[in-house]
């Protein structure tokens, strides 16, 4: 998920007080699970929905997936978690959205940051559709259709997983992102008779859909704390009791990053790339990324390909070709990667 800045992140405790809530004591509902947790319904209330989309949240304004989705089927319910964000003008952002359209909507706030994995299955714990559909805040459906789409599918072909596809359609090209839209439309964005080769590794957790029960009994791993590879980790999991799905009902990557947040999240991602090669040692061994790990595992010159890799890819002179470019970011994030299985 793409995080944005936010000032004055010194109010946090403040913003969460009781007194952040005072305005919506109309949404206020009990039984939280967390002791620092809030939760908020508005709109109608769904007894048995066909459908519950859930999307996590962190600093990062949902409100335009509210406005994509505005005609959804009136059977499917959206819960969202704010994963820590901590701020008073957000969350009136987010319910602000919320009271303009005419589904259901159920929001959990959270005082503290607990990670992706965790907060999607809180989610999970939360809906009460016969499937759940993920969809990050920064996700744009690509189709007016799409949730119809969607609950064709689940309807007449009745999968245990599925997954829809990601795109950059409408994620526009900005001088700053262009690094990671390419990196992005040539690394995930693939027809579904491409991603059928491997489809516990082109799966992700962004318009992914679950049965609700196979997802309460294969949770996310909470272990996995920080940037990437808790989906990939599921996906591989869940491979080993059932057949993924892929469907060709993408929705866009909207929120995009500049090449220090791209080089800073790959830094992030060694720890947790590294638990990824424990927990399935078998299945990541046929990574790219992991074979190009182990070649720089005890390579004496890491650090010095490292920074030339860095250098590539931020290419400030702006004369690098894309092509290098993607190569030289792939190469960085490897030594970060190595660095983690040494």
């Amino acid at each position: 998920m793409h995080y944005l800045p936010l000032s004055s992140m010194s109010l946090a405790s403040a913003c969460f007080s009781q007194a952040a809530f005072s305005a919506y004591p109309h949404h206020l509902l009990g039984k939280p699970m967390h002791a620092d947790e809030r939760i908020l319904a508005i709109g109608p209330d769904l007894d048995a929905p066909r459908l519950s989309v859930l999307t996590p949240f962190h600093r990062y304004d949902p409100s335009a997936l509210f406005e994509r989705l505005r005609g959804a089927p009136c059977d499917v319910e959206f819960i969202l978690i704010d994963d820590g964000s901590a701020s008073a003008s957000l969350l009136a952002a987010v319910i602000a959205a919320a009271e303009r359209v005419s589904f259901s909507v159920r929001l959990i706030v959270w005082e503290k940051n607990r990670g992706r994995a965790a907060a999607r299955n809180r989610l999970i714990a939360e809906a009460r559709g016969e499937y759940v559909l993920f969809l990050d805040a920064d996700m744009i459906p690509d189709s007016p259709h799409f949730l119809k789409t969607w609950l064709g599918v689940l309807a007449t072909q009745r999968p245990v997983v599925a997954f829809g596809g990601l795109s950059v359609r409408h994620a526009p090209p900005q001088p700053e992102t262009a690094l990671h839209r390419n990196l992005f439309a040539c690394s995930d964005c693939a027809p579904a008779r491409r991603r059928m080769l491997r489809p516990a590794q082109s799966t992700a957790s962004a318009n992914l859909a679950v049965r609700r029960d196979f997802m309460r009994a294969h949770p996310f791993d909470a272990r996995f704390s920080g940037w990437g590879f808790e989906d990939t980790e599921w996906a591989l999991r869940a491979a080993q009791h059932v057949s993924i799905l892929h469907i060709d009902n993408p929705a866009t990557h909207a929120g995009l990053d500049d090449v220090v947040t791209l080089m800073r999240k790959s830094a992030e991602a060694g720890r947790n790339f590294a638990r990824l090669a424990r927990e399935h040692p078998r299945q990541v061994r046929r990574f790219a990324a992991y074979r190009a790990a182990v070649t720089l595992r005890f390579a004496p010159v890491r650090q010095t390909l490292r920074r030339i890799a860095a250098w590539l890819a931020a290419d400030e002179a702006g004369i690098a070709p894309m092509p290098l470019r993607r190569t030289a970011l792939k190469l960085y994030r490897a030594t970060h990667f190595a660095e983690n299985l040494a």
